[in-house]
């Protein structure tokens, strides 16, 4: 009879089910407990009652998006099915479904950073199992996001906003935990003393957070912004689409730098570690340099198993900004050790000594961002003073004609006349 049953059908129960289903919807969305999402503390579910019904509110929303597609398939040209509009009625339940996407991410990360054992997954990457982890919560997150697939492009801009609000927010929160996870390690304290080890965990933490970082951009561009983005374009006007574009951005990028922020706090954390070792083992060798002491010796070796624990477990990027912190702490520790001494009357041979392991840390770190450029000033006015306090009289003295001499050639006007002298060394006697 060539009458298109489905069709008719598809037309009678449509606006039904619109009609039966919508008022529910929004009372149930209107009625959604606000979920507070912790940012530092152990996230806690709110209630659990509250997780359930947004679960079945999802599950019905997907069963009226596969009921909608059936009508545009059995009826292309129809665009006044009542259904059509289903997605508007779940506003304010996409808002809560992503609130707790987020709590649970939270929750799954704080998880996998307590069983990450610090080790790396395999012997061809440098980060341990929590960073992986991480990464496959953000891409369950992406894939609720596929199955939502929200027909309104407005609609999706503002929730895909808010999903890489929230991803960056995990981004934080994993840098934060992962620092707390690894604060305690490497310290070592027997009977004779006290040292700070550098470890594998430490140098996983950095690539941990590092990884995650580099992560953050590609994920989000998978998300599909940059369509969505193109589509409100053409839906609003351009330079609302580039505004919306750059607010994204904008939150992007401070998660960014506040995850590289972490990683440079790590990494003066470890040198700042390492300091109290440094200054001990320097002071000892100022005392005793020249009489058998072999603190420069042990100090020497104490860098060199660190660094080459650094070299071997981080990335070059990360290894690099190291050892600029390491120099930096070293500097410091050595510009205290002079000034703390210069009032303790210390003999000459006090500041020699700490100018000979000056010269000594030079060549050790010669090439560094912070040996060479940064800290120049600092070092050149460390050398000044070591060189200065570690004269004997006689050399001061010496030192003194010489600094005379030098102000001398630089004269180039004599308004009070010129005295000329012709001295001579007769028998190694000045005449």
């Amino acid at each position: 009879m060539r009458f298109h049953y489905a069709r008719t059908l598809y037309g009678f129960y449509e606006g039904k089910l619109a009609e039966y289903v919508e008022p529910i919807v929004e009372e149930i969305t209107k009625n959604l407990k606000r979920i507070h999402i912790p940012t530092h503390e152990s996230a806690k579910l709110e209630s659990h009652q509250e997780i359930n019904m947004g679960t079945t509110l999802f599950e019905l929303y997907l069963v009226l998006k596969r009921f909608a597609v059936l009508g545009t398939a059995l009826d292309p040209g129809e665009t006044n099915f009542k259904i059509s509009n289903y997605h508007r009625w779940f506003n304010a339940g996409v808002t809560h479904w992503l609130d707790i996407s987020v709590l649970k991410a939270l929750i799954r990360i704080e998880k996998a950073i307590e069983l990450d054992q610090l080790i790396p997954v395999d012997d061809s990457v440098k980060y341990s199992s929590s960073a992986v982890d991480t990464l496959a919560i953000f891409y369950q997150i992406k894939i609720f996001w596929q199955q939502l697939s929200w027909p309104d492009v407005e609609g999706s801009y503002m929730f895909v906003g808010k999903i890489v609000d929230d991803i960056c927010r995990c981004c934080v929160f994993y840098a934060d935990k992962m620092s707390e996870r690894v604060e305690g390690l490497g310290e070592i304290q027997s009977v004779y003393e006290k040292k700070f080890e550098v470890t594998r965990e430490w140098c996983l933490a950095i690539n941990n957070i590092d990884y995650i970082r580099q992560s953050l951009p590609p994920f989000v561009k998978e998300l599909g912004v940059d369509e969505i983005v193109t589509k409100l374009s053409d839906c609003r006007s351009p330079m609302e689409a580039e505004r919306c574009a750059e607010t994204l951005k904008n939150v992007i990028d401070n998660a960014v730098d506040t995850e590289k922020n972490k990683i440079l706090e790590l990494v003066e954390t470890v040198a700042r570690k390492m300091s109290p070792m440094m200054r001990r083992f320097l002071a000892e060798g100022a005392e005793l340099l020249h009489q058998d002491c072999n603190s420069l010796d042990r100090l020497m070796m104490y860098l060199e198993e660190s660094l080459k624990t650094l070299n071997m477990e981080l990335n070059d990027v990360n290894f690099e900004r190291i050892l600029d912190a390491i120099w930096t702490e070293l500097s410091n520790v050595l510009y205290d050790l002079v000034q703390s001494n210069l009032d303790k009357r210390r003999p000459p041979s006090f500041f020699s000594n700490l100018r000979d392991a000056l010269q000594i840390m030079i060549q050790s770190f010669k090439g560094t961002k912070k040996c060479e450029a940064s800290d120049r000033a600092v070092l050149n006015n460390i050398e000044q003073l070591l060189e200065l306090h570690g004269f004997e009289t006689a050399d001061l003295i010496h030192q003194y004609y010489l600094d005379r001499l030098k102000e001398q050639q630089v004269i180039r006007e004599t308004p009070y006349g010129q005295l000329t002298v012709r001295c001579c060394f007769k028998n190694l006697v000045l005449e």
